[in-house]
């Protein structure tokens, strides 16, 4: 429930055919409206696409290679295709419930992070990852390790180097009606690099950590009930000259209540409302949305170090051989300034493959 199940990519390395070309033509067109006016951020409108064409050869049960590019265009932006990037994907799967991806990662929103830790609205002006992932889900574990390497430098360079580690795990009890787990999540950001050329180079790295408990319970017409409150923690852990942070370290509370229908994937109509209180310390996040945070986005000078509040989510999918429709809605109640950021969203996402040629 971290993130609308539109949004979210996988793997079809289980479903293609062994020794087969596909071909697919991946494609989301996005119309987003975020009316952020309280002081830690600044809304935006944007009408979008991102094209992610690709070609894709499973070599066998186990491994697949897939090469395309990935193109975002945002409409009225002179610059016409705003991202041009590659796709280049290696997966092997030695075991059923093993999955090792090196390259264009199954990533962003794909993590599936708490927003204090991950921003929603990356998938929109940071959507490809790069670098190496693995995966896991076995019955009472799943897992998600990778790096992704966002800035590489050269010698002489006049920017830094940029990489995200991320691990996230989700310990999980299955029973009867109910499914209790821990979630462990942990990013850490780094900027640095000896090869810049910049002076006096800010060597910085920021540790997000998190960590709760969670409980869904499955009714009747397989309605799903969740309560969850995962507690957040947050340090900066540059050496002391290096620390431009002004909170060095903090925490946060966000116990959340969803409700939802059968979110298995091949479920034709999915709905979501999600709804939590936020209680921040001192908390700063190197890639979470400044929704959350005790810093402003904007103005460096503007910091609050007690946040409170209320949110209130919803989402609904439609899916139909391989389109899907989508909305969602978010609502931010901040109680000390009594107002209220909010966005809504509209999504047209086809992902669906086509076999091209049998190579035996």
């Amino acid at each position: 429930n971290r993130a609308p199940s539109f949004l979210i990519n996988e793997s079809f390395l289980d479903y293609e055919e062994e020794k087969s070309l596909y071909f697919y033509p991946a494609t989301d067109v996005f119309v987003r409206d975020a009316e952020y006016f309280l002081p830690m951020t600044k809304g935006y409108t944007a009408l979008g696409f991102h094209l992610n064409p690709s070609f894709a050869y499973k070599i066998n049960d186990k491994s697949r290679v897939e090469l395309g590019v990935h193109l975002t265009g945002i409409a009225g932006d002179k610059k016409g295709i705003r991202r041009v990037l590659p796709i280049v994907r290696i997966e092997y799967k030695p075991v059923k419930w093993l999955h090792i991806i090196g390259g264009t990662l199954y990533g962003n929103l794909s993590h599936q992070l708490y927003e204090p830790m991950y921003d929603f609205d990356r998938y929109f002006y940071s959507n490809q990852e790069m670098g190496l992932q693995i995966l896991t889900n076995t019955r009472y574990w799943d897992g998600d390790i990778w790096c992704n390497w966002e800035q590489f430098i050269v010698p002489n360079d006049n920017f830094q180097e940029k990489f995200t580690f991320g691990w996230k795990n989700n310990l999980k009890l299955p029973l009867e009606k109910v499914e209790l787990s821990i979630p462990i999540d942990l990013m850490a950001n780094h900027r640095g690099g000896q090869f810049t050329a910049l002076k006096d180079t800010c060597i910085e790295t920021l540790i997000n950590f998190a960590t709760g408990f969670k409980s869904k319970f499955i009714g009747n017409n397989q309605i799903h009930f969740t309560a969850e409150i995962p507690l957040f923690f947050f340090k900066n852990q540059s050496n002391e000259e290096h620390i431009h942070t002004t909170f060095h370290k903090g925490w946060g509370l966000y116990p959340m209540f969803t409700i939802q229908n059968n979110p298995h994937k091949y479920t034709k109509n999915q709905w979501l409302v999600n709804l939590g209180f936020w209680y921040g310390d001192k908390y700063i996040s190197g890639r979470g949305s400044y929704l959350f945070q005790s810093r402003s986005l904007f103005d460096i000078s503007y910091q609050k170090p007690i946040r409170k509040m209320a949110t209130a989510k919803a989402n609904y999918c439609h899916q139909y051989k391989g389109l899907k429709l989508g909305v969602e809605f978010q609502a931010y109640y901040d109680i000390e300034e009594n107002g209220i950021d909010y966005a809504a969203g509209i999504y047209l996402n086809f992902n669906r493959g086509f076999k091209v040629i049998s190579i035996k």
